[in-house]
């Protein structure tokens, strides 16, 4: 079955279980280095790292955004820019469910939560990557 955590697992982010989302006081600047160190097109914004619940996210759209008015990223926080609420899925969810999401919304990832609690996270280049790779080397890898 295609769901959200195998696509992980294959996906060219692979970042289940690591500290991808950060803190509403995070930086601009700390946010920019941590999506050009991952890759990633956005990032989770985690009420804290003990909880690790999800309560918005900060995309690369936003940072240009601010940085297109005139925001200096060492002086403004992922809590003034980043979007409220966001869509979250399970790990569980199917592929083409969170393809749907992506679509309708037009998002550019998609962060995968259980219990609540930051998982991980699906992009653009995940869902491409899973769907690329041939059906029977998708489930050589499940742990």
């Amino acid at each position: 079955m295609n769901i959200a955590k195998y696509i992980m697992l294959m996906g060219c982010t692979r970042f289940p279980n690591k500290k991808i989302g950060v803190e509403p006081q995070t930086t601009g600047r700390e946010i920019a280095e941590k999506l050009t160190a991952t890759n990633l097109p956005g990032v989770p914004i985690l009420d804290n790292r003990e909880n690790k619940k999800v309560i918005g996210v900060v995309t690369e759209f936003q940072l240009l955004g601010a940085l297109r008015e005139g925001m200096d990223p060492d002086n403004f926080t992922a809590e003034r820019i980043m979007a409220r609420n966001p869509i979250t899925a399970e790990p569980d969810t199917p592929a083409e469910e969170l393809i749907e999401i992506m679509l309708e919304h037009n998002f550019t990832m998609i962060p995968i939560t259980k219990n609540n609690r930051l998982f991980g996270v699906i992009d653009r280049c995940s869902m491409l990557d899973f769907y690329m790779t041939p059906s029977y080397e998708r489930y050589a890898v499940k742990t």
